[in-house]
């Protein structure tokens, strides 16, 4: 079994949503295993209602990516240059040059392989390829923690209001309008 990523498993913060993807049966060919994604490839939409990049994380296997992406893989991604090619296309200045490189329909957009190819990217030395990388996933980390401190505060708000008011309530009721409890 094979797991597809298509374009709506590309999250808005510019990572793949690895989980609940469609599984599909595929024999195992050397052909098939080369179209595997791999850690720190980029994915591009190619065909999709808006312009999504992300960068695939080391924990995903046996996923291979649908017709409506295109797959940037870099020679050799523990360099960082993975976590380059995100930072730079998912920048204004990178962005900027996706987007010339559109072509909008009234239903769809898309983006070819030779015009992604055609993006013009500065090349980091070996050592900024590290520090890009570790800030990637500095950040990133930064990221998730932050966002799971925001839930638990909005929770935890969430719950003092309502203990708060229901303590304060004679009756239950809903803008002033009895509720009857059964």
């Amino acid at each position: 079994m094979l797991r597809i990523v298509e374009s709506g498993d590309l999250r808005d913060d510019g990572w793949l949503e690895s989980h609940g993807l469609r599984e599909v049966g595929v024999v195992r060919t050397l052909r098939t295993e080369r179209h595997l994604l791999r850690p720190f490839d980029m994915l591009v939409t190619a065909r999709a209602g808006s312009l999504q990049t992300a960068l695939v994380p080391p924990g995903v296997s046996r996923t291979v990516a649908g017709v409506t992406l295109l797959v940037v893989r870099p020679k050799r991604p523990e360099s960082g240059l993975g976590h380059w090619l995100w930072y730079f296309l998912t920048s204004s200045q990178g962005r900027a040059q996706l987007a010339r490189r559109l072509v909008v329909s009234a239903t769809v957009t898309t983006l070819s392989a030779r015009s992604l190819g055609e993006v013009e990217i500065p090349l980091p030395s070996g050592r900024e390829l590290d520090a890009v990388a570790r800030l990637v996933e500095a950040s990133e980390d930064a990221y998730v923690a932050a966002v799971e401190a925001a839930r638990l505060r909005r929770e935890t708000l969430r719950d003092s209001v309502v203990h708060d008011i229901g303590r304060r309530a004679a009756s239950p009721s809903i803008g002033g309008i009895p509720v009857a409890a059964h």
